[in-house]
């Protein structure tokens, strides 16, 4: 059906006779050698699903397409290493530098134009549903930018109390019932495929029997302009500060606040779990939703479908900010057998469901007649419960002006219950060594998101639609794994492909 329909193997022979046919001779080490890591990285990656993936989305008859296997490999290299993300400028170089379209997949005397790469895009993801240009001519007001200025690190609030409540009732009651098609399953679907399910693989991802993720959001700006295109001659009338409709170039962009930068953004919010346990900061799933909106909401909604595409993956831990910190997310979590660990949000501090049995401090931990913080003794599975034990008993050198507050040598032991309150009684208490060790896991999401938006300089493509956002960040995800791939391989570049020449050679 496809121009060219090849295997992985079939794409590595290609690789290799034209590589070897434009560049054998004296342009050998200018330009094959020094591009061996991106030739090692498309020789790692098989992306012989996206052909299957996509199948559906062309249409049998008429002239035969481009295989959108090559296509989703060119696109992914040039979210890598083109000039800004531009189609154009890439299309350029496609055609300009026979070495780019050789490893896309490409014939260097025959690549697609600029308007198959736009066609592609939509068919990886479309939340327009094929009305962009009617959405962008749209006339409406503009947003207002908000005059209040938030602290530094502080999160913008909610605009509505209670969403994350209602919004995790209406999951509950419908998680059971088939759900609606999303405008971005097929970019989630080949993404799980080509790399996620590549990487739990070759065990990259931790145990994904009992799966640790740590989720984040990263509010970045968008390429449009937040006050639109005017219509109205209210300029030349010598008003220059007109609420007249205009036409915005990217109408679902929002105000929000980037916490990071201490300013306000007109753009995107980007929400993504990764796996905590991988030593390489893996992103597992990734969303992208108004810039205003709150993580805690953007978490509850990707969590839920984050756990539909992936049935393979029996997720165990979810490592959150502060942010996350209300008895919503502690519920769904527990109806899923999840176990939240949750920085407690200062302002809730000391804040119960319900009045607690005995005195615990902030972190959930009781305490002694004496004054002095309980020793955690265990979970008991079989009860349900946390036993903690007499610091005096337990520790030595230790000692309490009560210490014969209780007859038995074993010393006063108390007993604390996640149902009680599951946001203060933890299975893992607060304050533990464990749960110290694995909330510092918390930081591999914001490491992914450095990468993305510094390594990878996702804000330099300059784009004006959610879809292409959306495309452009799992793209650079997508090189996040292979990235991965090369470095557990323990292999080097230029090494490997010295070798692999001569080898093929002889």
């Amino acid at each position: 059906m496809f121009k060219t329909e090849r295997s992985h193997k079939e794409f590595q022979n290609h690789l290799f006779f034209l590589l070897n046919l434009y560049y054998a001779n004296g342009h050998f080490f200018k330009t094959v050698f020094l591009n061996a890591a991106v030739i090692l990285k498309v020789f790692f990656t098989d992306l012989v699903s996206v052909r299957h993936i996509l199948l559906s989305t062309y249409h049998p008859r008429g002239e035969k397409p481009w295989d959108p296997v090559c296509l989703f490999r060119s696109y992914w290299l040039m979210c890598q290493y083109g000039d800004g993300g531009s189609i154009t400028r890439w299309v350029k170089k496609l055609k300009s530098e026979p070495f780019w379209a050789i490893i896309s997949g490409f014939y260097p005397d025959n690549v697609p134009g600029v308007g198959t790469f736009y066609d592609f895009e939509d068919r990886l993801c479309d939340f327009d549903s094929g009305k962009r240009v009617e959405r962008c001519t749209k006339m409406h007001k503009p947003l207002s930018k908000p005059k209040k200025k938030l602290k530094k690190n502080q999160k913008q609030p909610p605009k509505h109390q209670g969403v994350v409540q209602r919004l995790v009732n209406r999951i509950l009651r419908d998680e059971d019932k088939p759900q609606p098609e999303k405008a971005d399953k097929y970019l989630q679907q080949i993404f799980k495929e080509c790399f996620v399910l590549s990487s739990a693989r070759r065990g990259l991802l931790g145990d994904t029997s009992n799966l640790a993720v740590s989720g984040d959001g990263m509010v970045f700006e968008t390429g449009a302009s937040p006050m639109g295109t005017r219509d109205c001659d209210c300029r030349q009338n010598g008003i220059f500060n007109c609420g007249c409709p205009r036409r915005f170039s990217d109408p679902t962009a929002t105000w929000g606040w980037d916490s990071y930068r201490d300013r306000y953004v007109y753009g995107y919010s980007n929400y993504t779990f990764t796996a905590a346990d991988s030593s390489y900061d893996l992103p597992v799933y990734s969303v992208l939703n108004q810039a205003a909106r709150h993580d805690s909401v953007s978490h509850t909604s990707a969590l839920f479908e984050m756990l539909n595409l992936y049935p393979e993956f029996n997720f165990g831990k979810d490592i959150l900010d502060s942010a996350h910190d209300n008895y919503a997310t502690y519920d769904l979590l527990d109806h899923w057998e999840i176990e939240p660990f949750i920085d407690l949000n200062q302002k809730n501090k000391g804040n119960f469901k319900y009045d607690p049995p005995l005195k615990v401090n902030d972190d959930g931990v009781p305490i002694c007649k004496g004054g002095f913080p309980m020793v955690n003794w265990g979970y008991i599975k079989e009860s349900c419960r946390i036993k903690w034990r007499c610091p005096h008993v337990t520790h030595k050198n230790f000692h309490c002006p009560i210490f014969n507050c209780s007859d038995s040598d074993y010393g006063r032991t108390v007993y604390t219950k996640p149902e009680w309150d599951n946001r203060i009684f933890t299975a893992t208490p607060r304050g533990s060594h464990k749960w110290k060790n694995v909330m510092k896991k918390r930081t591999s999401s914001e490491r992914r998101n450095s990468r993305v938006k510094t390594d990878y300089e996702l804000e330099n493509d300059n784009v004006r639609s959610k879809s292409r956002w959306l495309i452009r960040i799992i793209m650079r995800d997508a090189a996040i794994h292979a990235n991965a791939w090369i470095k557990e391989s323990a292999v080097t570049p230029e090494d490997w492909i010295t070798t692999w020449f001569n080898y093929r050679a002889a």
